[in-house]
């Protein structure tokens, strides 16, 4: 169940048509999870700073069960920058943040995902 949020004081009309769905097929895609169950929230036109200006910036939160350590972080942290590159956002104006979320607090179709049949 990847959770996906990016944060980004780009323009909404800057962004290109699909860019949710490029959004999805690229963090399920990293994460090796079924789309069915992957979640993107898109948020442009924040009021942000990031480094003291409000260049085009981007806060990116990254949620998931599993699948996060040093090396695989690193791998998707160089995927995520290029996507945000897409929409004019520089490598070193944005922070991507990683959460390994245990099962047990994850609630899906009247459930947690422990009681999930998948």
């Amino acid at each position: 169940m990847p959770i996906f949020q990016i944060f980004t004081n780009v323009p909404k009309a800057s962004l290109p048509d699909g860019f949710v769905g490029k959004c999805s097929d690229v963090w399920g895609g990293l994460i090796g999870k079924p789309k069915q169950y992957t979640y993107v929230n898109v948020l442009p036109d924040q009021m942000m700073a990031f480094g003291g200006t409000q260049e085009p910036c981007a806060l990116v939160l990254a949620g998931n069960i599993g699948k996060f350590g040093k090396d695989e972080n690193k791998g998707y942290t160089e995927k995520l920058t290029e996507l945000l590159g897409s929409i004019g956002v520089a490598k070193n104006r944005m922070y991507v943040v990683f959460e390994d979320l245990p099962a047990e607090n994850v609630g899906h179709d009247g459930t947690t995902f422990p009681f999930m049949k998948l």
